[in-house]
């Protein structure tokens, strides 16, 4: 029962922190790549400086690489300045941005799932460069 308890309260604790909003620094990705596409489903992804990653609402025994997806994918795409009609000429976007997020979601279980996130804010978008499909 205290197991339980523990859990819930870690639980509640991590939503909370993630719903006031977080600010993180990092990089950016939008793949067009038919594997990306696939495991992806098209959408924008973050990667947080090691700075920004401390203040992810994940477990300090997750030794993964921090990481996620924007779940509001149109929004998200908007606020990045990414075309909506693709181009066969790249296989998608990448720069460095600072965004604010919130409903940051940890996926704990195993397997090919990731964590999530909403985009609520894009500041000091630059560096975007084209991904190479080579």
């Amino acid at each position: 029962m205290k197991f339980v308890i523990v859990c819930i309260l870690l639980t509640l604790n991590s939503l909370a922190l993630a719903e006031t909003g977080l600010t993180l620094t990092g990089r950016y990705e939008y793949r067009t790549d038919s594997e990306s596409l696939e495991m992806l489903g098209g959408l924008v992804c973050f990667y947080p400086n090691t700075e920004s990653a401390k203040l992810l609402p994940r477990p300090q025994t997750d030794q993964r690489l921090s990481w996620f997806c924007f779940k509001n994918e149109v929004q998200s795409k908007k606020l990045f300045g990414i075309p909506t009609k693709s181009t066969k000429t790249n296989c998608g976007l990448t720069g460095t941005a600072t965004v604010q997020v919130n409903e940051y979601e940890a996926y704990l279980g195993e397997g090919d799932s990731f964590d999530t996130a909403a985009l609520q804010l894009v500041k000091g978008n630059s560096n975007t460069e084209v991904i190479s499909c080579n």
